[in-house]
């Protein structure tokens, strides 16, 4: 049985350390710059040592923070960008979580402008340790020194293209030693290819045996419990299925070894922590901020129409298909579906997507909140209590989801949210498949740093009204 080993890798933890290094060295330069050049006014022995004091915190939630982002360190599988990348993930999350722990710990004399400081520094700093690493060592693989030896086997076509990559990039460090394809049901090479592996890892010096699937399960458990028995790492190529993963991780399903495929960022675990949170406390805060305003709204209608609801709650299609009740301030007559039939000439939206401009059922006070998105202010609470997020693809009609083809059904697959790229690219102003186009792109290119840019858009956006109806 396959188990997942994620504590092994020397250089990993070596990296962790060097990083965490670098972090606190930000920390310290941040703090220098503010009390010397910054703010000097401020500096006293209480305070450098309340900031000495805060800096094991620093220390201890950057490990935990680069230690979750552990799968990013590789001297030789990984490139630059990928490892950029990973950084400014445990950078991110290191930074709300010391925003949480100050805030709970009522730091008030830690100053704003360090903790906007020093994660750039820190970025800064660690970016160009990596940058200086594999300028080093690839300068020594360059030249033939360290080299890892690797023995393929697998499908003939994606064996060619593995080690034609191999060939190109010498300075990663590698050289393939045997190369043998096996075409697909062929039995009597898979059974070849095994057993010369097995002479090959007895007879010659090989450190990776490295599989390119697809092949069958005879030769992937014969090439794993070869390796295995003399202590061999296995690196698997992956197949058309593996493309569509943005990353895979494995566990232990009681005895059952299951690799997770994710199709988007969007689905990994502590990122998907992260947001929610993100969801709870801005939802909270928005409806502590919001809620003299939702009452002044809330009272606006009920004085033009006394006996209707405030609310409008419609059932709308949420994370992979769930159905919830969509909460809005009500901006239209009551009668508003009996009348739709009418108006279905007017509609100016392409696809399953019904929008008038000017909608004659859109009451007095309807068409001001329309037009500053404050019917909306009540998915405050849907995003509390985990129908919707912050930002997310908007939530559908279930009569809307029945009429898309299967390329724009990827959409439920996160939770919806009260503002996307949709919002802020001209709402609508944007045909119907340039709208799921936008949402496409969201779910792809998914990180915490592109929902902080839509938040920011938003207001604006909506200040300005920008394709309200």
């Amino acid at each position: 049985m396959l188990v997942l080993r994620a504590w092994t890798n020397r250089w990993d933890e070596l990296t962790v350390l060097i990083d965490t290094g670098a972090a606190y060295l930000a920390y310290v330069l941040a703090v220098h710059l503010y009390l010397s050049a910054i703010n000097p006014k401020v500096a006293t022995v209480q305070l450098i040592s309340y900031y000495f004091s805060f800096s094991f915190v620093v220390i201890a939630v950057y490990w935990v923070a680069l230690k979750f982002n552990f799968k990013g360190y590789s001297r030789r599988w990984n490139q630059l960008p990928a490892e950029v990348a990973m950084l400014f993930a445990a950078n991110l999350e290191a930074g709300l979580a010391l925003a949480l722990i100050i805030f709970a710990l009522k730091a008030t004399w830690f100053s704003r402008a360090i903790y906007l400081l020093f994660p750039a520094l820190s970025l800064a700093f660690q970016t160009l340790v990596h940058v200086a690493i594999k300028l080093g060592v690839g300068r020594l693989r360059g030249h033939g020194g360290d080299q890892r030896r690797l023995a393929v086997l697998g499908f003939p076509r994606r064996v060619a293209m593995f080690c034609e990559t191999v060939e190109h990039v010498p300075e990663a460090g590698m050289r393939v030693v045997w190369a043998f394809p096996i075409p697909l049901g062929d039995r009597e090479q898979s059974r070849q290819g095994v057993q010369r592996l097995r002479a090959l890892l007895r007879e010659t010096v090989v450190d990776t045996v490295v599989l390119a699937l697809p092949v069958s399960d005879e030769v992937m458990m014969g090439a794993i419990e070869s390796a295995r028995r003399q202590g061999k790492e296995v690196r698997l190529v992956l197949d058309e299925v593996g493309a569509l993963a943005h990353r895979a991780r494995l566990y232990d399903f009681y005895g059952n070894s299951v690799l997770v495929v994710s199709a988007s960022r969007a689905h990994e675990t502590v990122e998907r922590w992260v947001k929610r949170l993100i969801d709870v406390v801005g939802a909270a805060i928005g409806i502590v901020v919001f809620s003299p305003v939702m009452a002044a709204v809330a009272l606006a209608i009920k004085i033009q129409e006394p006996d209707q609801p405030v609310l409008f709650v419609q059932e709308r299609v949420g994370l992979n298909g769930r159905r919830f009740p969509c909460l809005k301030f009500r901006t239209m007559v009551p009668n508003a579906e009996a009348l739709k039939p009418a108006i279905e000439h007017l509609n100016v939206m392409s696809g399953p997507v019904f929008k008038v401009p000017d909608d004659p059922r859109v009451t007095r006070v309807g068409r001001v909140l329309r037009r500053t998105s404050l019917d909306e202010l009540p998915q405050l609470f849907n995003v509390l209590v985990g129908h919707m997020s912050l930002v997310g693809p908007r939530p559908a009609l279930p009569s809307e989801v029945e009429q898309y083809g299967e390329e724009y059904r990827r959409r439920l697959s996160v939770r919806p949210g009260m503002t996307c790229l949709w919002q802020i690219s001209g709402r609508n102003q944007v045909d119907f498949h340039e709208w799921m186009r936008l949402d496409m792109e969201y779910i792809d290119s998914w990180s915490l740093a592109l929902d902080l840019r839509i938040l920011a858009k938003t207001i604006p956006a909506v200040l300005q009204q920008r394709g309200a109806h």
